[in-house]
């Protein structure tokens, strides 16, 4: 594992490198076969492979966590420009908000460093499995659109770092646990819970309460019986007679 603080000291020896010797994905290959902790035989076969190999098998998956846009990001991580489906650049991310890439169009230099902004055309942002980076951390003043129950068959639901059902887990929920839901997909909802935030398979999550209605920050309590019924409590309750 190449720690991001190498991977970016690697990309910026190659800095004036001509594009012409060394374009955008090179440069991503380059680092990681020469980076301390690297592997000299890493290969892909370009952006859109790259970006893409997240949806592919454990053995093809070159990149463990993606995202849509530039926030959260963070030394090491690679970022993309797409059009559309089309990631046609990439370049890595420093420490200075910066991004190091092999650029055709910036005066014909090759590899440059330049801003990391959506002004500059930079749309997502990946981690690779070779580089070492710290996982985003969650926005601590973001607001949930709702709650939701884990209402799984039987165990505990995954949290995973990605939006897709492949994505790596980095925790699990408890069946019956009450999850604050930051933001939803086609089928996967964006959830709190423990101070962990990530991705759970919103099949196994039911709205129960709207964030807006529970400022007083009420508990709840699930009583589930062994044929999977669920019912919630809202409030403060106590066994008056057993």
């Amino acid at each position: 594992m190449i720690r991001a603080e190498d991977a970016i000291r690697e990309a910026r020896k190659l800095l004036g490198t001509p594009y012409a010797q060394l374009d955008c994905i090179n440069l991503i290959k380059a680092v990681i076969r020469r980076a301390p902790g690297g592997n000299p035989a890493y290969t892909t076969a370009g952006t859109n492979a790259l970006w893409r190999s997240s949806e592919m098998t454990a053995k093809y998956r070159d990149l463990t966590w993606r995202q849509d846009g530039l926030d959260g990001a963070a030394a090491g991580m690679i970022a993309f420009k797409a059009d559309g489906a089309d990631f046609h650049h990439a370049g890595i991310v420093t420490d200075a908000g910066t991004v190091i890439h092999s650029s055709s169009t910036q005066g014909g230099r090759g590899v440059v460093e330049t801003p990391l902004t959506a002004a500059e055309g930079w749309t997502h942002l990946a981690i690779h499995r070779h580089i070492d980076v710290t996982q985003p951390s969650p926005v601590k003043d973001e607001q949930p659109i709702w709650r939701a129950i884990v209402m799984t068959a039987s165990g505990a639901l995954n949290l995973r770092t990605g939006n897709w059902r492949e994505s790596d887990i980095i925790g699990t929920i408890p069946k019956g646990a009450v999850v604050d839901v930051l933001e939803t997909g086609e089928d996967m909802w964006r959830v709190a819970y423990g101070g962990v935030t990530g991705w759970a398979a919103s099949e196994y999550l039911s709205r129960h309460t709207d964030a807006s209605d529970d400022k007083d920050d009420a508990p709840h309590t699930a009583l589930i019986r062994d044929d999977g019924t669920t019912i919630i409590l809202a409030g403060r309750w106590r066994v008056a007679d057993d």
